[in-house]
């Protein structure tokens, strides 16, 4: 008759026989992922009736305790299947951890222990014999920590449970004392071993193994108090007597259910030399394992019938000692057994018992030991983030110092809570920064940080700092205006004073204000001026426009740069000027670029002509304009009077609107004898000694159609002698226009001076005679280059330019001035500023001026370049180091020359 199964909990009422008693055999430890969850080799014979079924566990307990009556040994076999199988424990493991909180293994292990556990607890007090089966044939050490948590948590549930047994008929009074029938004898089964002890011959090496793993088993389980004289108060029994572990020597393949069960169905199917079949499996004795016969003296089944025997007969007496203690055996009926096993069951798998509850934390010593180490260790990295740290700091110094903290923290703190502590050491951290110390961080417009605790107003800035809508406390902040405590040393407008500014968060106060305050200490705003346009507003209800529009702007200053056969060469026509001027300024949409120069190359080539031998001078060709056709042309669009550009002009900004202040400055010292080449620029302040004169630059000017001009230029006699201007002391440097006649028309010869400045952050100031090289003068005072390099059509000009002041690290100084002396002649030296401060696609900033800026004669005037060049993105910084030209530079095609127009007679 085969062995009916059933899964604890159950209902009794289908098995036969409840009046008989039972000896209670488990059977738990770990198993091969191929064994499905078995891991009994020895009960094969027994269990085989669903091995081939797919094993499930509860998903509740995470295990499942099947059982099998076997009504002719009167023995009932229990078998718990849970996540110590390796086929059970990667089923379950995907789904039980993401019902988990923490995603680290050793976390969720401890729960999974603890399911487990409770079915183990069910065992131990309900068994009279527990066998550990292990796949190897060495003993798992961790089953010590295991041990000695279920049975801390027996004694402490052991009232309790007295308590919930007492309500179960039938159950004898020293059973419900001690919540069990029993102290169980744990038997050791090792399902496989070395291969030199599987030959059969070898009985008595295998002996000789099998003792020494007792006398080891022993004296760990002895050594950790597991168990103990008296076998009534330890959680199990070993015998002292009698062998309690057995190593299988068999073919360990059977360990493999669909291999054993095809090779027992090819042996059921071999013929005997008699000629009849091989008994069929079925028919096998179900304690013992078919490939074992009685023959055979190394069997499971010799060693397991020995205690079943004991059991039956005067049952387990394992105490030992001088004093030996009474100990209780109580075999109980089948009946009885079901009744118990399933107010067992209820209590230990789903009783709410606190102290089952502390189960969890017994098993979960790696948690805890990371719990306590990490906690030991936050207090230390938090105090090496608070060391030396200043009142107010930023960001980054946060991030720096909250780094180091992490360095500490990673070097002591170990376990699966490392990431959860280190979380929070973050968190406490922050918490330290954000209350009170965190610094405003905005950006100036020079790129350095606010050093003021976080605050509410100070302007637009430059960037950074924190989103302070999303903050709390935000209407807690103070109100106050940026300072990074960054303080620089600048000029005037005019040169002749410098001051200290502070670091500029908005862009009135870096191109405006302070040039306004300093010019008022100066007295340069008593001088004259040209003044750039600004908005000028027709409401009081005006406002910003929004800049949604990215149609570029038509820049009606834009200068046709042509290249020529000569390097410094510049060639200048004021009626393609004009004409250009026309479209720009009607909001026409000029020819093509490439239709202009072609134009302009052919008006030029019918109008100019070069000295010869002049190559180090500029010609410059004067031609007669049609006035009143190029007012035709020029259609003036009228800028916006309810609407003004929030930022600075430049070619990307919208048609029609103008910028509330200017950022430019373009004043007169007064007469051009303020300079003396001799002396240099003795009105300046802060200028290097040896760069501080301006260039010479000689220019040509080709006269056409004098006779309908006026009579401010200077006439030739028929002798074809030169009638030259008078040079009194005002002109004992700058030379008089000298008159000749040429083939294609009269020649005059100007000179003119022009100073290319650039200041850096501490004051230094200094002239550049090329794109690449510092003016330097001789001791005398004797300058050798000329301004044709830095007027050329042809060369920029670099926006910042290394200071040659001594310093450890030199530091960058940027183009701020430029300083033009005219001479006294019928001819107006124009200027037209056009500054590209980034690499493209950077904007170009301009001035807002439809025309070239005119200068008067014989004057000395000083055009002052924004301090802060910000686009419709941000200002765009200056370099912390020397950079390429074409980082930021002044455009060529800057300066011009046009023609006094006198009155018609």
């Amino acid at each position: 008759m085969r062995p009916q199964k059933f899964v604890i909990p159950c209902n009794s009422e289908s098995f036969a026989n409840l009046d008989r008693k039972v000896i209670i055999v488990s059977v738990f430890g770990k198993s091969q992922y191929r064994a499905k969850g078995c891991k009994a080799e020895m009960f094969s014979s027994v269990l085989q009736m669903d091995l081939l079924d797919e094993p499930g566990v509860d998903k509740g307990s995470l295990c499942e305790i099947e059982g099998y009556h076997d009504s002719k040994t009167r023995t009932v076999y229990l078998h718990l299947r849970g996540l110590l199988d390796a086929h059970t424990l990667i089923n379950e493991y995907d789904q039980f951890i993401e019902k988990q909180d923490r995603k680290d293994f050793l976390s969720a292990w401890a729960h999974m222990r603890n399911k487990y556990s409770r079915a183990l607890l069910v065992l131990f007090h309900l068994s009279h014999v527990v066998i550990l089966s292990h796949p190897t044939h060495t003993f798992d050490h961790s089953y010590v920590h295991l041990f000695r948590a279920l049975e801390i948590v027996r004694q402490k549930t052991s009232a309790q449970l007295s308590d919930f047994l007492s309500s179960v008929p039938g159950v004898p009074k020293d059973w419900i004392s001690n919540g069990r029938p029993c102290s169980p004898r744990v038997l050791f089964y090792f399902e496989s071993c070395p291969p030199v002890f599987r030959d059969v011959e070898s009985e008595a090496n295998i002996k000789k193994l099998e003792h020494s793993l007792e006398d080891r088993i022993y004296q760990v389980l002895r050594k950790n108090r597991i168990v103990t004289n008296i076998s009534s108060n330890s959680l199990f029994a070993i015998p002292a007597n009698q062998e309690f572990v057995f190593v299988h020597t068999g073919d360990t393949e059977t360990r493999d259910i669909l291999a054993y069960m095809t090779r027992q169905l090819v042996k059921s199917c071999t013929l005997t030399p008699g000629g009849t079949n091989v008994k069929p499996y079925s028919n096998i004795d179900p304690v013992v394992n078919s490939d074992d016969t009685e023959e055979e003296p190394h069997t499971f089944k010799r060693f397991l019938q020995q205690h079943i025997n004991l059991a039956f007969s005067k049952g387990f007496d394992d105490n030992v000692g001088r004093h030996p203690a009474p100990s209780h055996f109580e075999i109980p009926t089948l009946s009885l057994f079901f009744n118990v096993a399933n107010k067992v069951y209820e209590f230990f798998i789903q009783g709410p018992d606190k102290e089952l509850l502390s189960l969890h934390g017994l098993l979960d010593t790696d948690v805890k030991f990371s719990r306590s180490r990490c906690t030991k260790v936050l207090p230390r990295a938090l105090q090496a983030y608070q060391e030396n740290l200043p009142q107010h700091y930023t960001r980054t110094y946060h991030e720096s110092k909250l780094a180091h903290a992490m360095a500490v923290f990673e070097m002591h703190a170990r376990g699966p809570l490392f990431d959860e502590f280190s979380e929070k050491l973050q968190e406490e951290c922050d918490k330290h920064w954000r209350a009170g110390r965190q610094m405003c961080q905005v950006l100036s417009l020079t790129g350095n940080p606010c050093t003021n605790p976080i605050h509410k107003g100070g302007g637009e800035g430059a960037g950074g700092g924190e989103q302070l809508d999303t903050r709390e406390d935000y209407n807690d902040l103070p109100i106050m205006e940026h300072c990074s405590g960054v303080r620089y040393i600048c000029a005037c407008n005019c040169g002749r004073c410098q001051g200290s500014r502070e670091d500029p968060f908005n862009l009135k106060q870096a191109n405006y204000d302070y040039f306004q305050m300093l010019a008022i200490q100066c007295g340069c705003n008593q001088l004259e001026s040209i003044q750039f346009p600004v908005f000028q507003p027709s409401t009081h209800n005006y406002r910003a426009a929004q800049l949604f529009s990215t149609t570029n702007r038509k820049d009606s200053l834009i200068r046709t740069e042509i290249a020529t056969p000569q390097g410094h060469t510049q060639i200048c026509s004021l009626g393609v000027n004009d004409e250009i001027t026309a479209y720009g300024s009607g909001g026409q949409s000029p020819p093509a670029q490439s239709d202009l120069i072609e134009e302009d190359t052919q008006r030029l080539s019918d109008k100019t002509s070069f000295t010869p031998g002049d190559e180090n001078k500029v010609v410059i060709a004067v031609t007669d304009v049609d006035s009143e056709n190029s007012k035709e042309k020029s259609l003036i669009r009228q800028p916006s009077t309810t609407e003004y550009l929030p930022g600075m002009l430049h070619t990307e900004s919208p048609a029609g609107l103008l910028p509330q202040f200017s950022s430019w400055s373009l004043v007169c010292l007064g007469s051009s004898s303020i300079y003396s080449h001799n002396l240099g620029l003795q009105h300046q302040t802060g200028v290097l000694a040896n760069s501080a004169f301006l260039l010479p630059w000689d220019v040509t000017v080709r006269l056409e159609h004098q006779k309908e001009r006026g009579s401010l230029w200077p006439t030739v006699n028929d002798n074809n002698q030169h009638n030259f201007c008078q040079r009194g002391k005002n002109f004992q440097n700058l030379s008089a226009i000298r008159c000749r006649k040429s083939k294609r028309g009269k020649e005059l010869l100007v000179k003119i001076f022009v100073g290319v400045e650039y200041e850096c952050p501490r004051g230094h100031r200094f002239m550049a005679s090329t794109p690449d090289k510092v003016l330097k003068a001789t001791g005398i005072g004797t300058v050798k280059d000329n301004g044709n390099k830095v007027t050329s059509s042809t060369t920029d000009m670099p926006l910042y330019f290394p200071c040659p002041c001594r310093q450890p690290k030199p530091l960058i100084a940027q183009l701020m001035r430029i300083h033009v002396v005219t001479p006294k002649a019928p001819v107006h030296v124009t200027l037209n500023p056009r500054i590209q401060p980034g690499p493209p696609p950077c904007p170009i900033f301009v001035t807002g001026c439809e025309e070239p800026i005119k200068l008067s004669q014989s004057a000395y005037w000083i055009l002052r370049l924004p301090y802060v060049y910000m686009g419709d993105k941000g200002p765009y910084l200056p370099p912390k180091e020397p950079v390429p030209i074409s980082h930021g530079r002044l455009l060529a095609g800057m300066y011009g020359i046009s023609e006094v127009v006198g009155d018609k007679k």
